[in-house]
């Protein structure tokens, strides 16, 4: 049966959320019961994958998450109807035990989908998922991947903090695994690209959506991991830094993991075009001709090009064209960008929002044509300063709160003479010139592993740990300050 056979009408949230919930609770229960030969097993397969193509239809990606005692539809709390006594509190248990606490979407499901997500589920080793959840978990997700489902599961959750992943060094690890993947699927569909293969975007929309989560956890681990470079390979670290500052900047906006989802699969093929720009000039050192730099100005077009090639255009693939279009004109219409348009025009959101993380993560990074970068604090400030010209003025800010005074990454020299990296932004805005640091010299300058100083907290006296001086280039110190976040 094809996902077409499924219907999609459009429905209210909360019933949609509590039939899902029920249907999926059956579909486990009874499959577990009569196995995968028997009549009813096959009705409630169709039966859930009907009502989750319902959501789909209706929502885009989206999550069932089981979060303490409650399931939510995305960031919707589902209320208990009359005939759903208990239905809640046994789907939280039945996929708690199997190490499972959101079930995510992202895509139109046939019954093969539904089938491979039940029989993984059911085939947990419910004493493993209780010993080692995040192998389990690992374990599941590679599987659906292989099974070519547009399904992913996520771990478990009390309140609003998950349970198997909760330590710092955790969420850390879990970033790391997330960026490096991010610079996999990227190198892996802008090479389809420059080979003029048909594009897929369901591994980015996969990768992105654990970004996503881990966004919303805690921004600064994804964000710390913006100063890893590799000179060799500019053009995929790029494009998931640009990926992970729109993340944090649709989140500071208030956009819903579906929203963030589409902005962080665009923000990621914002270059796309570049996959047709010659590698001789793309490598060239130096200042360009004008004839190169034509050629250079022309891959927000060629961009949208290739990303018409795909096969069964969907909104993920036009908001992806908005930005890899939009990226590099103004805010102000009236001012020059490229490419050019006939008629000026004042970008969308997530063109405004792209323009912004490109800008940033291309100055401070260290390229051939440009082989020394600008610190973050001198970037930002330059940002700044072209408020409602080059950037949207209110976005603009919002990064610049965002990534505070001196952004993560930046190299400082405290007053006590100690040589230190920014780790974290101060969470109170009033306090963005005293972010969390890790010292990485003593005041003597000798390098060493020291604890990480929140400078905004007073100690028992009154006064502040310490404060920031000025910022420093880390390559006139020698020091390469990645090595911090890896």
């Amino acid at each position: 049966m094809s996902a077409a056979e499924f219907l999609t009408p459009a429905g209210d949230p909360q019933v949609q959320g509590r039939e899902a919930t029920r249907a999926f609770l059956v579909t486990l229960r009874t499959v577990r019961t009569h196995g995968w030969k028997n009549e009813a097993s096959l009705g409630a397969v169709e039966a859930v994958g009907r009502i989750l193509n319902e959501v789909y239809a209706d929502r885009g990606d989206f999550g069932l998450h089981a979060v303490g005692e409650n399931v939510f539809l995305d960031d919707t709390r589902l209320k208990s109807d009359a005939t759903g006594f208990g239905v809640f509190e046994n789907f939280v248990t039945e996929i708690n035990r199997r190490a499972v606490g959101s079930i995510l979407v992202a895509g139109n499901l046939t019954r093969k989908d539904v089938t491979v997500l039940v029989d993984l589920l059911l085939r947990v080793d419910e004493a493993q998922a209780t010993a080692d959840p995040v192998t389990v978990l690992h374990a599941l997700n590679d599987a659906l991947e292989r099974a070519g489902a547009p399904l992913s599961v996520g771990g478990v959750r009390s309140g609003e903090v998950m349970i198997t992943e909760t330590d710092s060094s955790d969420r850390k690890e879990r970033a790391k695994k997330a960026f490096f993947k991010a610079v996999t699927v990227a190198r892996a569909v802008l090479t389809s690209a420059h080979l003029n293969k048909r594009l897929n975007l369901r591994h980015a929309k996969r990768v992105v959506q654990n970004m996503v989560d881990l966004i919303m956890e805690e921004e600064f681990s994804l964000m710390g991991l913006t100063t890893l470079k590799d000179y060799d390979n500019y053009t995929f670290y790029h494009s998931v830094n640009v990926c992970i500052y729109s993340l944090a900047l649709g989140k500071r906006l208030g956009m819903d993991r579906a929203q963030l989802c589409e902005l962080g699969v665009a923000a990621m093929m914002h270059d796309m075009g570049k996959t047709k720009v010659p590698v001789e000039i793309l490598r060239k050192q130096g200042r360009f001709t004008k004839e190169e730099l034509d050629v250079m100005k022309r891959h927000p077009e060629m961009g949208v090009r290739e990303l018409l090639r795909m096969k069964g255009l969907s909104s993920l693939a036009f908001k992806s064209m908005v930005a890899a279009f939009e990226h590099h004109l103004n805010f102000d219409p009236r001012l020059a960008g490229y490419p050019e348009v006939r008629k000026p025009f004042k970008p969308h959101v997530i063109g405004r929002i792209v323009a912004i993380a490109d800008c940033f993560d291309a100055m401070t990074t260290k390229r051939c044509y440009t082989p020394r970068a600008m610190t973050r604090d001198k970037a930002l400030a330059f940002m700044i300063s072209q408020a409602g010209q080059k950037f949207d003025p209110v976005l603009v800010r919002i990064f610049a709160n965002l990534v505070g005074v001196f952004p993560v990454g930046t190299t400082v020299r405290l007053k006590s003479g100690r040589i230190a990296v920014v780790t974290a932004s101060a969470e109170d805005p009033s306090l963005c010139h005293l972010p969390k640091v890790k010292p990485v010299t003593n005041s003597q300058g000798i390098e060493g592993d020291f604890p990480e100083v929140e400078l905004s907290v007073p100690g028992p006296d009154g006064q502040y740990p310490d404060e920031i001086l000025v910022a420093v280039d880390e390559e006139d110190l020698g020091f390469d300050t990645s090595k911090y976040f890896r």
